[in-house]
């Protein structure tokens, strides 16, 4: 569905909006949003233009219009009456228009529902009094007025109700919770503290979790000297003992800013005293825009009021606020702007606020967890980001649409041929014939008689008027134009849509695919049903998707210490000697991290139960623990939900709400979050210890937050931090507000001694001196005062204020948070961030990663940071290879003077309107730096379901896997292995970010590498160099040119036509579009004519890359090792592209230095040694060049082991399965290698000999980085080289990718695939949707990221899992059954023509049609299709369990087995028998004698040899009936021939339930259904229904009178040849399958057998 947009915010670079004031006119849009398509007048000319649209309707309507004028006209004749097209086409038409108007029409009661709901705008009272039209808001304050202070007035302010289409840019809106936002507003004010509010905004981008929204913040004011930095103030200036703002006071201050206290207002922005000319004019000039626009605006006086005149300013003016913002845009995740208030006392300047997303409510999101909001509405209607990224997902063409597309073509070529045939052969034979035609009206002779009227008798009557010559040519052209009008069959496009819908509804109705835990069933959500059937290429998300994007804190490094338990591995093990360098460490529990610095006693206590854990709580944590505690509970977005029911006032029809609910001011109660000190100190000593655990535990629930609420995280990896350090730890976040963060902390803090707080301070105390002292155990930091009693119960609570938050965004990928620690802390600025290792562990980002990196065998420390970094990198490792995802924690301590000039620059580009986001990265790089490293963590993201096994079937069905995710490359890895994406004995080569000539170079090897394998025979130069040789393809060949020529001229003209001609009417954007994709149609063009040009290019490129590798001198020593190893060296010569992950290189060298440390200090750690587990080290070269010479020799073509002269002549002729026809079935195998095979096999029994190593025959797994994509992807060669080296592996895995970079990735596939590969994209979230909608099939998971990604697939699955049912079971049986539907609607309308054709020559192609035109239209529609239906929708050549069982039967769809060419001249051959057939068995037994008479009253009848009969059997009406009859039964029974199964189905399913037996409704024959009710008893009760209609009236000379009566009840002649010709016609069709089964079996036939065989061994 999409949505109308505006297109008046065209250019419009800055609009203002005053506060108060409606915005009536153009630029701005009201707020009505139009979703339906038509309107009363517009209905039928575009629904009837879009049915048009399809060629099968155009071509019955012009089929129709020439029958109308030959039948109505004389310029040619119709061979059949226009109103047997044009009627059931008349009838296909009404009823899609039905539906459209019934799918319009809920659009517009849609529409109306939506824009006529009534929603609250502040006014002032005086504007609605005495005026009925405008009514108030019963709902609100019970429909009173609020008196408000302006000034020295009193100013009544009323809430009004209006419909939400009257709603303007401008307007003061109210909002109360659970509601939707009926406008895009910045929010002014609100029920919660510090003005702020949550929102969902699942209907918006997907994400079900709660987001944080702010009022507005003045900049931050520079410090007095000696005064520590101030906090942002909120916009209404609440004092700290003030948390929370009543409405009634919002709606005063509003007022006072606003044109509801100052009607005469003039926007803030006209203040002499800014001094800013420039905007003055911006500001004049759009004014002057608003007043000409308005005048030609079609509004009412009341909504043009308030723009007539630009205002004076002067002294005297109250000033009002303005909002600036920018124009209307798509990104949802951005919003700029300024807002600029009114001075405080005249003459002083006006303050500006500045505004981003986090001010902004859109339209769409839902209010939650906050009473009630103010703002003003800033864009609305079709200006709203919800409209404007409101755009139709693309439709889709599924493989076969646009095959019976295509076939229509050939068809109609077919039918120009043989109708121009026709046309010759009846103007020859009518001229040969013609003077023995005066039956029919043809003389030369104007005035002769009529032959019977040459009497004397008869002479005065006068001569006809006869035809002096035949049709011309043309005329006998278009007459058989309608007489085999039905070559294409109009019955075909009704059918598939029913089959398709029934399809549909299969996937939704299949058990298999039901996820009961949460109620969700599998959706097809496109009509693309059969491409399930055909899918080679699989694209996936990893989070969400394989995982079950539901996060765990498992695991934690501080100070050189794991803490956490190991985590089972899928990776391959190590062989022993690998194993015996890797350090034996034991591991600590999670809850040893509160053990502080006690000298190693935590070791003693490692295994005992809470209690001692209980004791830690009142020691102080090391410096590095405590601030990882507080970066996990303090940098991050998390919100608190409070859990409360949904008020009972949702809707529109919602009761009053009470004046005090929202009139009563407030007091902040925080004191019962947490109990104080005081109240735990007052606990008796006696208490035992699980009592205090219990109340340590009381506070919280699962998710670790406080009682009564709940967490809301952006990504489940914040909620696991929260919540982990909340459960595990005691650091509970409660929330935040205006004030800062709030969090409660159970442990002593170092900062709470002055000591420590005043050499922070004055610098004599740095983060790294601090944390070595803690560590250590020895410092007079390390515990607190011995007379000061901790309890867990004492948990006091902290508020960290909030300066700044530098969000998390893809370049840097890490966020920070500025943060000032409480008053009781020391008031001390804190940097706190998380990030990626790739992003952290960088030389000036991470503090002391030079020293880390100079440390080696000669150049030891005992540094006690270096040790932790070293540590920290080994465990990164270790964590990586178990498939967690790893975040790193940094601090910083900032000096005063340091935050107030960072923040001064913050301020800059926080209120900057161009270039926002790139100013606040810049100002962001520049404090993130010489971070001081805590910790890391590690977070396990658990696999769905049934994964592995899904993937290693779906890779025995042929299908390719990549899995494309935003992981970093280990972890990726990782899950490769538990996913069995990856094997242990894969051979894994890893291209990895890097300088671009690296990349290339590695890229470039590799594809060398393939090529002297044998991988890519394709590039070698023996196929590059082979020469042209003559054979049956060159005559193909020729044709193929004169194509190709025609493409060139096709593209010529479609360039011409898009740049000259579509520029017209379309912008120069959706030009441009047109143009790119041209172009790269002309370039797989280019491909297609001749391959291995484009191959050429990319061998001799990719030797250039290697040769300029060699050259470069920095690799000289790399050359030279080279030489020592092979020997020999030229500039082809490539070496092992596989290296492990840079995180596994950096574990491995900080084993190395910090074993050497450790050695050479003798130290010994009080705490246990680092707990390390096995890590991937330097691959060995797995093949040298002397075996990839070798290799380079072989024989690569794969039959070379065949004997093609045991091929027999019907092999290669009539076997539709390519082994059989290429000779590489079992019987074709060469004598002697027949005999080596048998021979090596008994070994390998015998005693585990392995056959010599096949160097192609190893499999190979490839990963690929984000980082090195952007060197490869936009330049063709390479583009096209790393699809080669791709297309030889077994599995792909592309990490650290982006959105877009998904996108190109399958982009790449399709665009290098010849012939084109259906492809699948699956996922679950927002980032997967560019993927999803460019793959030929989009699939959504319903996962915990939102609905977007479902919104914008074509299907929709609870797990992955599910996906084996779809493509395995649902795709295949899919694409079989409407296989078999298409070829079998142009078998039976081909056979019907095929027998006008032949009776043509009967009656001199006189164009004279056999059939009734009726009878032909209901074969048409009813007698000839129900079979078809009934096949298509319940036909099943193999049960769902053989199908799961045996995956590779899947193969048989991207094989095309089923619409193979050789499968469609079967088809073509048996149309041409049967026609034949059908025919000759008849029509001559109708001709003459005892065929033309009734039974019993001729020669049956005994009466002599003069009485031949009554001859009322003779006439054309029954001898075509008849004719038609047999035609009838043989296509009825084909159905039968072409039903694979006896099961057809389970009521009311019919295919997919689930532990039922096989009852009476699954043995149903329902093509016994179709055939005998549907087809046969169909047709011959409506002849009789037609006789009865002839006979009733219709016209005298009615062609149908007396036909079935004759035909089906006086005539055996009838019943004989209904048994005889169909037999025959059937015979020569059942013994073509028999043999070809028998001796030329397709895959799918072997397969049937085989489950039959079992099925009966079973039974």
């Amino acid at each position: 569905m999409t949505i109308r947009k505006s297109k008046s915010s065209e250019g419009d670079n800055q609009r203002t909006i005053d506060f108060g004031r409606p915005e009536t006119h153009p630029p701005f849009a009201d707020n009505s949003v139009t979703t339906s398509k038509y309107s009363l007048l517009s209905f039928f000319p575009l629904s009837i233009r879009q049915q048009f649209r399809r060629n099968g309707n155009v071509y019955f309507l012009v089929i129709g219009i020439l029958m109308f004028i030959g039948y109505y006209t004389p310029l040619f004749s119709s061979a059949i009456t226009p109103w047997t097209t044009l009627g059931p086409l008349a009838l296909v038409i009404s009823v899609s228009l039905a539906q459209e108007a019934y799918t319009d029409i809920q659009r517009h009661r849609s529409d109306n529902a939506t824009n006529r709901q009534p929603c609250a705008v502040l006014r002032r009272a005086d504007e609605l009094a005495g005026n009925d039209r405008r009514t108030r808001d019963t709902t609100w304050n019970g429909g009173e007025d609020v008196l408000v202070n302006v000034k020295t007035d009193k100013v009544p302010i009323a809430f009004e109700s209006v419909q939400r289409q009257h709603m303007y840019a401008g307007d003061i809106v109210v909002v109360r919770n659970r509601e939707m936002l009926p406008v895009d507003l910045i929010l002014l004010a609100s029920s919660n503290e510090g003005g702020s509010a949550y929102i969902e905004t699942s209907s918006i981008d997907g994400e079900t979790n709660l987001k944080l929204r702010n009022s507005p913040h003045l900049p931050i004011r520079p410090a007095a000297a000696g005064e520590p930095v101030a906090s942002n103030d909120s916009l209404f200036n609440v004092t700290e003992s003030a948390k929370t703002e009543s409405m009634g006071h919002a709606i005063e201050r509003i007022a006072n800013m606003s044109l509801l206290g100052h009607p005469g207002g003039v926007s803030a922005l006209l203040n002499p005293a800014n001094g800013d000319a420039e905007v003055h004019k911006l500001y004049r000039r759009n004014f002057h825009n608003k007043i000409h626009k308005g005048m030609f605006s079609f509004k009412t006086a009341k909504e043009a009021a308030p723009i007539t005149s630009v205002p004076k300013v002067g002294d005297s003016v109250s000033y009002i606020a303005t909002l600036s913002s920018e124009p209307p845009n798509t990104h949802v995740n951005n919003y700029s702007g300024t807002l600029t208030l009114p001075p405080s006392s005249t003459g002083e300047k006006s303050e500006q606020a500045p505004l981003n997303v986090e001010n902004i409510l859109l339209r769409g999101a839902v209010l939650r967890n906050t009473d009630w909001v103010i703002g003003v509405a800033c864009f609305t209607g079709a200006d709203t980001k919800l409209v404007q990224n409101s755009v139709a997902t693309p439709s889709k063409f599924s493989q076969l649409d646009m095959m019976i597309n295509r076939t229509v073509i050939y068809v109609l070529m077919i039918m120009v041929t043989c109708v121009c045939s026709l046309g010759g052969l009846s103007v020859y034979t009518g001229n040969r014939e013609f003077d023995t035609l005066w039956y029919v009206g043809y003389s030369k002779a104007d005035a002769e008689p009529w032959p019977y009227f040459n009497l004397e008798s008869s002479s005065n009557i006068p001569p006809p008027k006869w035809d002096e010559s035949v049709p011309n040519y043309l005329q006998a052209v278009f007459m058989f134009v309608t007489m085999l009008s039905n070559f294409v069959p109009l019955s075909l496009y009704v059918s598939v849509e029913i089959v398709t819908l029934t399809m549909m509804l299969y996937i939704g109705w299949d058990l298999h695919m039901y996820h009961k835990e949460s109620d969700t069933p599998a959706i097809a959500r496109s009509t693309i049903v059969t491409d399930l059937g055909l899918v080679e290429y699989i694209f996936s998300d990893k989070t969400g998707t394989l995982t079950c994007n539901i996060m765990e804190f498992k695991r934690c490094s501080v100070d050189g210490h794991i803490f956490g338990m190991p985590i089972a591995k899928a990776a391959p093990t190590q062989d022993a000697e690998r194993s015996e360098s890797v350090l034996s460490d034991t591991v600590h529990p999670l809850r040893n991290l509160l053990a502080g610095s006690n000298n190693g006693e935590s070791e003693a206590n490692a295994g005992e139960s809470g209690e001692s854990h209980l004791k830690e709580m009142g020691k102080r944590l090391t410096f590095n623990a405590e601030m990882f505690l507080r970066v996990m509970s303090i940098c991050h977005t998390v919100v608190v939900e409070k859990e409360h029911k949904a008020p009972d006032t949702a809707g529109e029809n919602s009761t009053a709400v009470k004046k005090s609910k929202f009139f009563k001011s407030k007091k902040s109660n925080t004191s019962s979050t947490v109990s104080n000190g005081a109240a735990s100190s007052q606990h008796n000593t006696t208490h035992n210890t699980q009592s205090k655990m219990d109340a340590s535990v009381r506070a919280r629930k699962k998710d670790g937050a406080p009682e009564g609420s709940n967490y809301q995280a952006e990504s489940p990896d914040e909620g696991a931090l929260v919540s982990a350090a909340s459960n595990e730890y005691g650091f509970q976040f409660i929330g935040r507000d205006s004030s800062g963060v709030k969090i409660s902390c159970p442990c002593p803090s170092l900062f709470e001694d002055a000591s420590i707080v005043q050499g922070v301070k004055d610098g004599t105390i740095t983060a790294k001196s601090l944390a070595a002292q803690t560590v250590d155990g020895h410092s007079k930091y390390s515990d607190p005062e011995p007379n000061t009693s901790y309890e867990i119960s004492a948990s006091r609570v902290e508020t960290w204020s909030i300066l700044a938050i530098n969000k998390f965004d893809s370049d840097r990928k890490r966020m920070s948070v500025l943060v000032r620690s409480p008053p009781e802390l020391g008031s001390i600025p804190l940097l706190l961030c998380k990030g990626a290792d790739s992003s952290m562990l960088l030389n000036g980002v991470c503090e002391g990663l030079d020293l880390v990196e100079q440390v080696d065998n000669n150049n030891l420390s005992d540094d006690s940071e270096v040790k932790s970094l070293l540590g920290l990198q080994s465990h990164l490792g270790e964590f990586a290879s178990e498939g967690l995802r790893t975040l790193v924690l940094g601090v910083k301590i900032l000096s005063d003077e340091e935050t107030e000039a960072w923040l001064s620059k913050f301020k800059d580009a926080s209120t900057s309107i161009e270039n926002r986001d790139k100013k606040l990265t810049a100002v962001a790089y520049e404090i993130e730096k010489n971070l001081h490293i805590v910790g890391a963590t590690a977070i396990e993201d658990r696999l769905q379901d049934g994964v592995p096994e899904t993937i290693a079937n779906l890779g025995k069905a042929g299908i390719k896997l990549w899995v494309l995710t935003g992981d970093k490359r280990e972890t990726a890895i990782e899950i490769g292995y538990s996913t069995k994406v990856l094997s242990p004995k894969m051979h894994l080569t890893e291209i990895v970010d890097g300088p671009a000539q690296k990349v290339k170079t590695l890229l470039a090897m590799e594809l060398i590498r393939h090529i002297k394998i044998g991988n890519l025979p394709d590039y070698q130069l023996a196929s590059l160099d082979e020469g042209k040789r003559f054979s049956l393809k060159s005559l193909m060949n020729c044709l193929s040119e004169l194509y190709h020529s025609w493409k060139k001229i096709w593209f010529a003209w479609r360039h011409f036509y898009i740049s000259h001609v579509k520029q017209l009417w379309t912008s120069k954007e959706v030009v441009q579009e047109y143009l790119d994709e041209l172009v790269i149609l002309k370039e797989a063009e280019a491909r297609r004519v001749d391959p291995r040009i484009q191959r050429r290019k990319v061998r001799e490129c990719a030797l250039a890359i290697i040769k300029e590798f060699w050259n470069d001198p920095s690799n000289a020593q790399l050359k030279e090792k080279y030489v020592r190893d092979h020997g020999s060296h030229d500039e082809s010569s490539v070496i092992d592209a596989d290296e492990p992950p840079a995180v596994f290189e950096r574990a491995k060298s900080a084993r190395a230095s910090l074993k050497n440390i450790r050695q050479h200090n003798g130290h010994q750690d009080h705490v246990r040694e680092l707990a390390l587990a096995t890590v991937t080290e330097d691959n060995d070269i797995l093949f040298d060049e002397a075996a990839l010479s070798m290799q380079s020799f072989r024989d690569n073509n794969t039959t070379s082991n065949f004997d093609k002269r045991k091929r027999t002549v019907m092999e290669r002729l009539f076997a539709v399965d390519s082994d059989v026809r290429k000779g590489k079935l079992e019987k074709h195998v060469k004598d002697e290698y027949r005999d080596t095979l048998a021979l090596e096999s008994k070994e390998h029994a015998d005693d585990g000999h392995q056959a010599p190593f096949d160097v192609s025959a190893v499999k190979r797994g490839l990963v690929v980085e984000g980082a090195a994509l952007k060197h490869l992807l936009g330049d063709h060669l390479l583009e096209e080289m790393l699809f080669a080296v791709a297309s030889c592996s077994n599995s792909v895995i592309a990490c650290r990718v982006s959105p877009i970079q998904k996108a190109l990735l399958l982009k790449m596939v399709r665009k290098y695939v010849s012939p084109t590969p259906t492809t699948l994209a699956i996922g679950d979230g927002a980032n997967d949707v560019g993927m999803i909608q460019e793959a030929h099939i989009g699939i959504g998971i319903s996962g915990l990221e939102g609905q977007q990604a479902v919104n914008s697939s074509d299907f929709a699955i609870a797990q992955f899992r599910y996906l084996e049912s779809l493509l395995l079971v649902h795709g295949r049986w899919n694409f079989m059954r409407m296989s078999k539907t298409i070829l079998f609607f142009f078998y039976k309308n081909a056979t019907m023509i095929g027998l006008m054709m032949v009776f043509s020559e009967r009656c001199l192609h006189s164009g004279t049609p056999i059939f009734d035109p009726w009878v032909i239209a209901v074969f048409n529609f009813v007698g000839g299709s129900l079979p078809i239906i009934f096949m298509a929708v319940f036909d099943r050549d193999l049960p769902r369990s053989y199908v799961t069982s045996h995956p590779e039967v899947y193969k048989s769809g991207p094989s095309n087995e089923f619409l193979s060419f050789r499968m469609v001249l079967r088809w073509v051959f048996i149309t041409i028998i049967q026609t034949f057939a059908i025919y000759y068995f008849t029509a001559p037994a109708l001709s003459l004698g005892g065929g033309v008479t009734s039974a019993f009253k001729g020669l049956m009848g005994n009466w002599g040899r003069d009485i031949p009969g009554d001859g009322e059997g003779g006439d054309l009406q029954i001898f075509g009936t008849t004719v038609y009859s047999n035609l009838i039964y043989v296509v009825t029974l084909k159905a039968f021939f072409e039903t694979r199964s006896i099961v057809h189905g389970e009521y009311p399913t019919f295919t997919c339930r689930k532990s039922k037996g096989e009852g009476w409704w699954n043995r149903m024959g329902y093509t016994w259904v179709g055939v005998t009710w549907g087809s046969v008893l169909f047709y011959i009760w409506f002849l009789y229904m037609y006789e009865l209609i002839g006979r009733q009236g219709v016209s005298e000379f009615f062609g149908f009178i007396f036909v079935t009566n004759h035909l089906l009840n006086m005539r055996s002649m009838t019943w004989m040849l209904s048994i005889l010709a169909p037999a025959i016609a059937c015979l020569l069709d059942v013994s073509g399958k028999v043999i070809g089964n028998m001796y030329y079996p397709t895959q799918t036939q072997i397969h049937c057998e085989i489950a039959s065989k079992e099925l009966k061994q079973t039974s």
